[in-house]
């Protein structure tokens, strides 16, 4: 995986924290809950705790991005095998244990409301599309456990689009790339915004296919990047250019949040409407070496980016608990984060690496165990005479 992409993973730990201010600040802080009708944020501590959701965008920008990056730049086939249980373990063992954690505190709710057998009976129908990872499909009924979860549906379905998307889009150069990529970004906006009218405010804006385009988005983006390399390898881009870009990205970033209210609706970016000013971000931190992408290379930065996965998901229930108890002061704030990053690090480096990895050598060992069978026992002709093919 090219060593640019460091700089974009100590990014994630900061968009995993926008997610998590917005998900917590309100409890801490009801100065910064500042609402108006259609729950439009109002004031500019109403804006600032609304404005944060759009990491999720930026999350399947990069998602596209750095995937293409290491499945397709080389022009390989996609192992389908591989690239499934590598996401699998990637994504599901802590997903897993987090879903369970987040469970009793639904199952009390529902047995308070309905009774024992009934609560039980709710419970185990949301745990059992939790599990499945389709509750994005029906939110209002199944979205009940860890909220956040309702992005990672859609990395699922990203997944699944992606070996035939991806190599499809990695196909494309020139004047196809850059029209195929104002199609996508035009017309993805055109469904979700034609869309919000006909379907609940929870459903468009949690439905994977109204997020697809902003992660084919990312593969072209590396498309296009990896089609310059040569180029810039001869014209070396100028720091300037590279922190005039970061600038305007910033600044529309900026912008954006304060144009928040103008849109008269509730989280008016959360559908990839702000994909060029992220791609910007993007570019300028990949594309050459500057102060602030050497900084983003740190080892603890990139070692908290790697945790930002487990921040995302240990966030809300710690969030619960934390209610529960009734600590939801200002001086518990300082608290509360400290105990989400801390257990976000441990739970990368203790958890979720060592399964990954013993899933990993597992799936390996099997997959050549079957594939020495599979090629041992198909014949091959070589100069008109059947032997065992070899391993």
């Amino acid at each position: 995986m090219p060593q640019k992409i460091s700089p974009l993973t100590s990014v994630r730990f900061f968009l995993a924290s926008f997610v998590l201010f917005h998900h917590s600040v309100r409890t801490f802080f009801p100065a910064f809950s500042s609402r108006g009708t259609h729950g439009v944020p109002q004031g500019f501590l109403g804006i600032v705790s609304f404005a944060f959701p759009v990491a999720v965008s930026f999350f399947y920008l990069l998602s596209g991005y750095v995937l293409s990056l290491v499945y397709l730049r080389d022009g390989q086939t996609i192992d389908k095998s591989r690239f499934f249980a590598a996401r699998f373990a990637r994504l599901y063992p802590l997903y897993f244990v987090m879903l369970v954690a987040a469970t009793p505190e639904l199952l009390a709710w529902e047995v308070q409301r309905h009774g024992m057998k009934i609560g039980m009976t709710k419970t185990v129908t949301i745990f059992a599309a939790n599990v499945a990872m389709v509750q994005v499909w029906y939110p209002r009924r199944l979205l009940r456990i860890n909220p956040p979860s309702w992005s990672l549906c859609g990395e699922v379905f990203f997944y699944i689009c992606f070996p035939l998307l991806g190599t499809l889009l990695w196909k494309l150069r020139g004047a196809r790339l850059w029209m195929s990529a104002v199609a996508l970004y035009v017309g993805g906006q055109a469904l979700v915004w034609g869309m919000r009218t006909q379907l609940s405010f929870e459903m468009a804006m949690v439905l994977p296919p109204f997020h697809l385009t902003t992660f084919a988005l990312g593969i072209l983006l590396a498309r296009w990047q990896t089609l310059q390399q040569g180029q810039w390898d001869k014209e070396r881009i100028s720091a300037w250019h590279v922190n005039a870009v970061l600038g305007l990205s910033v600044g529309g970033v900026a912008l954006s949040a304060h144009l928040v209210p103008w849109f008269r609706v509730a989280a008016p970016y959360n559908n990839g409407l702000l994909v060029p000013i992220f791609a910007g971000f993007i570019w300028a931190l990949s594309a050459v070496s500057t102060p602030l992408s050497r900084w983003l290379c740190g080892r603890w930065l990139v070692a908290m980016g790697n945790s930002s996965y487990a921040l995302y998901l240990i966030h809300t229930p710690m969030l619960a608990l934390f209610r529960h108890y009734q600590w939801v002061t200002h001086a518990f704030y300082p608290v509360y984060l400290a105990l989400c990053v801390g257990l976000s690090v441990l739970s990368f480096h203790y958890f979720e690496t060592p399964v990954r990895l013993w899933f990993m050598e597992r799936f390996d060992s099997k997959y050549n165990r079957h594939n020495l069978i599979v090629s041992s026992s198909s014949p091959v002709t070589v100069i008109g005479v059947q032997s065992p093919s070899t391993p």
